[in-house]
């Protein structure tokens, strides 16, 4: 029998309008995937104000949720010690989020700079993501939900696959968002699919020209879809599939797609 395809919306393809976002998910027969919060530049007086209103909203969805937790100028490896505290607020706070909204995944970006290139920046980095999460991931093993860590500048697999063996938790897995890979690294989404194997899973889906992170169709860009969608088949591996990507029609037309080249392929079934 054919494993499902679990397959999630952002809700930025309705810019703060998260009911207009739900609405899309089901018209589409998907999740949604919680994204840029409420408004940031308000977020620290209206957390609770708007925690009621997504509530609300998902009170009539009977799609599944996923989280993406708080990332704008966090650092939880940051060396100012007020940075790191700010970042492990919004951290929690995505954790409270998560166990309000039944959320099973939540994706956090790593925020790790890949201009800087020497090796002590790295090896910083790495120790420093160990040490929070350790004492963070517990918290989600108690609530049975995955934390995954998404790649943005991560120019390979390395970093990432290193700290989520290192905690070497069920709940604590990794995401490949294949439009950064192909801003940002030099190797084909395949072999991040490879390299990470049973540490994959989740997935963004979209598409861009190498040039800006576009966030379009999967129609428009040039990442080829079919031979991701092979590999994934190939080696066995069914991520959670979110569709990030923000102009309606784009969407739309994507999802179809990404369905066409499953069938074609005999990948999964849809959800």
């Amino acid at each position: 029998m054919k494993k499902q395809i679990q397959k999630f919306i952002s809700s930025t393809v309705d810019y703060h309008n998260f009911k207009g976002a739900l609405q899309i998910a089901s018209e589409l027969n998907c999740g949604i995937e919680i994204s840029r919060f409420g408004k940031l530049k308000d977020i620290e007086n209206l957390f609770d104000f708007t925690k009621k209103e997504y509530l609300c909203a998902l009170k009539d969805f009977d799609g599944d949720v996923t989280l993406h937790g708080f990332f704008s100028n966090l650092n939880v490896a940051a060396k100012d010690p007020l940075i790191r505290e700010v970042s492990e607020k919004r951290y929690y706070q995505s954790l409270e989020l998560a166990c309000e909204f039944g959320a099973k995944t939540v994706v956090f970006h790593t925020c790790f700079n890949n201009l800087l290139k020497h090796h002590e920046y790295r090896q910083m980095y790495f120790q420093r993501n160990i040490e929070f999460f350790h004492e963070f991931i517990p918290y989600f093993e108690k609530e049975g939900i995955t934390v995954t860590l998404e790649n943005v500048h991560e120019p390979d697999w390395e970093l990432i696959r290193s700290i989520v063996g290192a905690i070497n938790s069920p709940f604590f897995k990794a995401t490949i968002d294949i439009g950064h890979c192909n801003l940002h690294s030099d190797y084909p989404v395949s072999e991040w699919i490879k390299n990470y194997g049973i540490m994959l899973h989740h997935m963004h889906f979209h598409n861009n020209f190498k040039d800006e992170d576009a966030h379009d169709s999967l129609l428009s860009g040039s990442i080829d879809i079919e031979p991701i969608i092979q590999t994934l088949k190939s080696i066995e591996l069914y991520p959670q599939i979110t569709f990030e990507i923000f102009q309606k029609d784009a969407l739309f037309e994507s999802v179809k797609y990404f369905d066409e080249v499953c069938e074609k392929l005999q990948y999964g079934r849809s959800a």
